[in-house]
């Protein structure tokens, strides 16, 4: 079998094209590609792991870039109050636009979003949904799907509104995006973002990751639109998770103008600081405790204190209430996911360690006297 390139280098930003880069750690660290469940004999790859601060634009990002079609060997589902909340109150953002006449969604995951707008727009004569998506696994009513990423598509797709959730911060080259949104006949853009800021602020580890690649803030994203020509006209928080964009063409896009980042060269490296500081207190905690440790929940937060270096040896497994991810394991690690609700109706004395960022909040406790959380 040939051998398939795991990951590349990045020499430039993402975003301004400067080679003016440092290294956040002397010494790259290395971290699993997936945050998926897999069976347990399954072979994982691994990659080295740092993170670049862009001397100009002040944009973070990885330093390695991993194989795509490993990263993404999955099909997105989403599960928890969070997630399903955010699909209806965007596709409620989005259609209230009476203007929006045909769709191009890049990754459209599941088909949740896609089908929630369909149902409102279907009373709209000649509405088209078009989804790209290369591991796209919902419905296929009234949608054309084309299954390839939206970079690779050369096609001139038909449609005067893109719709992007969670999407646009996976992409490597996320300026030949804004170009081929130029390219096209685009007038509105809906960007569901998610919330990077409150990530760093809240200790929430689903940024700078091998998904999501880069850390900007909100009005950098704002700001970038602009130089393309899209000019922001709303804008909603959702549960400290996402960011909803309204994006409307209104000029010539004028793509020299320079933007950066107001506070990432403070507000990132008291993050990582963070992360080393809670790994330092559960290796105390493991070292110290005579019963199982559990972890919460089963995702890239638990990868990523892993790719930091957290010995999860010592860990009795990971748990998570989505039925698609108990009974396996933890992509690149021994640890079996186990079922949250199960552990804490248990008998079992043990400790909980909650760890997911803005989830945590969905995590019921049922006040078990044998369950310590953490």
């Amino acid at each position: 079998m040939e051998d398939i390139e795991i990951y590349t280098n990045v020499n430039k930003c993402l975003f301004c094209n400067s080679d003016d880069l440092t290294d956040l750690f002397e010494k790259n660290y290395t971290i699993p590609l997936g945050c998926y469940c897999v069976d347990k004999d399954v072979k994982c790859e691994y990659m080295p792991f740092n993170i670049l601060q862009c001397n100009k634009c002040r944009t973070f990002q990885t330093k390695y870039l991993g194989n795509r079609d490993i990263i993404y060997n999955y099909n997105a589902n989403s599960y928890g109050v969070i997630r399903n909340t955010m699909n209806s109150k965007f596709a409620d953002f989005i259609t209230t636009n009476n203007d929006i006449n045909s769709i191009i969604e890049i990754g459209g995951g599941n088909g949740e979003l896609s089908d929630i707008i369909i149902d409102t727009k279907k009373y709209i004569d000649n509405f088209k949904y078009t989804i790209v998506d290369p591991t796209y696994s919902g419905t296929y009513i009234n949608k054309n799907i084309i299954n390839n990423f939206y970079e690779n598509i050369d096609l001139q797709l038909e449609g005067n509104t893109v719709v992007m959730s969670h999407v646009f911060e996976h992409f490597y080259e996320p300026l030949k995006v804004m170009e081929k949104f130029n390219e096209n006949n685009i007038k509105y853009i809906y960007l569901n973002f998610p919330d990077l800021e409150k990530c760093i602020s809240n200790n929430n580890y689903h940024v700078l990751n091998p998904e999501h690649i880069y850390y900007v803030e909100n009005d950098f994203i704002k700001d970038l639109f602009q130089n393309y020509g899209f000019i922001q006209k709303r804008r909603f928080y959702h549960m400290d998770h996402s960011v909803f964009f309204e994006f409307e063409r209104t000029h010539i896009p004028t793509i020299n103008n320079y933007i950066y980042n107001k506070s990432s060269v403070i507000s990132v490296p008291i993050f990582i600081r963070e992360i080393i500081n809670r790994i330092d207190k559960i290796t105390e905690i493991i070292n110290n405790s005579t019963i199982p440790i559990y972890i919460w929940p089963c995702s890239m937060h638990t990868v990523y204190l892993y790719g930091f270096g957290l010995n999860i040896n010592k860990l009795a497994g990971v748990l998570d209430n989505s039925p698609h991810k108990i009974g396996k394991y933890l992509y690149g690690t021994n640890l079996l996911c186990s079922s949250f609700d199960e552990k804490i109706n248990s008998n079992e004395k043990c400790i909980i360690i909650l760890n997911g960022g803005c989830f945590n909040i969905e995590v019921k406790n049922n006040l078990n006297s044998n369950i310590m959380f953490i």
